[in-house]
């Protein structure tokens, strides 16, 4: 009986983050200051510029796992996020959603570029491109008079005004502190698992959520955050402008940071449609290497104020 009132407890409190993101999303359904792209025709909403908290500590994170329960083998991963620090950031322009096949179809069309290999679960115009390396991913975004986002905007629009500063709180994830119930996003699940298309004994995912996608999902298939945002969470991967730096947030700037001046490989932030649960986290970030091609690694585009 005290496991059933937990699982409802936790259903309650996801239920509830979700019904008041949707209920300031639908206060400001007229008035979210959104432009279109000419050039690829996308939409963009106006990310206002503000301090956060970016990151996470040691403390944090053990909390985070004790609360639900996960592997602490998988703490290991998160020492590149920490510690946590005051971030400012101007306000830009970011795309609602990550970039479509049809948007990079356009693209290449107007270049001459080559169309990256359709992955080995195919795709629709709605779906977001993947199989496109950094280099693909800045070549596109200076094509339509933008560029990627550096992470610091990325993590800020991310946690759409729950910022850990000034008594507003700082979630887990982009839909808040609880494991997901109901749909929110598009996450390594049961539809996941039992396709088979990760096949791996001890992969870790979001046990008793299901999604409806065994792969990626069209890019608004799921509810935005608290900024407008489409698939902040999940579906797949995205391709930041910074050098990945292990030990960076000890040095960090404090306003508009734009990563290490030199790396070998560049942030990847989001987690995507089979990546485990915490890298699903809105602090948690990876890295890789600018020229790797990916089923599952795409990007959005941003336009400075």
């Amino acid at each position: 009986m005290e496991c059933i009132k937990s699982r409802q407890f936790t259903f309650l409190l996801t239920l509830l983050s979700f019904i008041h993101c949707t209920n300031i999303n639908a206060q400001k359904a007229h008035g979210l200051n959104t432009r279109i792209n000419p050039i690829d025709n996308a939409e963009m909403v106006f990310i206002p510029g503000g301090e956060f908290i970016m990151g996470s500590n040691p403390e944090e994170i053990e909390k985070i796992w004790k609360k639900l329960n996960w592997d602490t083998a998988e703490i290991q991963f998160t020492k590149s996020e920490q510690p946590a620090h005051r971030v400012q950031v101007d306000g830009f322009w970011m795309y609602r959603n990550l970039v479509t096949v049809a948007q990079y179809k356009t693209f290449c069309n107007a270049t001459g570029t080559k169309m990256p290999e359709t992955p080995s679960y195919g795709w629709k115009d709605e779906n977001p491109i993947v199989n496109v390396s950094w280099y693909d991913a800045k070549a596109y975004c200076n094509w339509a008079s933008g560029r990627l986002p550096y992470e610091a905007e990325w993590e800020y629009a991310a946690r759409g005004g729950n910022t850990g500063t000034g008594g507003k709180p700082r979630t887990i994830f982009v839909w808040g502190d609880s494991l997901p119930v109901q749909p929110l996003a598009n996450l390594a699940d049961e539809t996941f698992i039992k396709s088979g298309y990760y096949n791996s004994p001890g992969f870790h995912f979001f046990s008793g959520y299901d999604d409806g996608f065994a792969t990626a999902s069209p890019v608004r298939a799921f509810p935005a955050n608290c900024y407008g945002l489409f698939d902040m969470a999940g579906n797949v991967l995205e391709w930041c402008e910074d050098w990945y730096g292990l030990e960076y947030y000890k040095t960090s700037s404090a306003k508009n940071p734009k990563g290490p001046v030199t790396g070998d490989r560049r942030v990847l932030r989001g987690g995507a449609f089979d990546t485990t649960p915490t890298i699903t986290r809105i602090s948690r970030r990876l890295g890789n290497f600018p020229g790797k091609r990916n089923e599952e690694k795409g990007f959005r585009c941003v336009q400075p104020k």
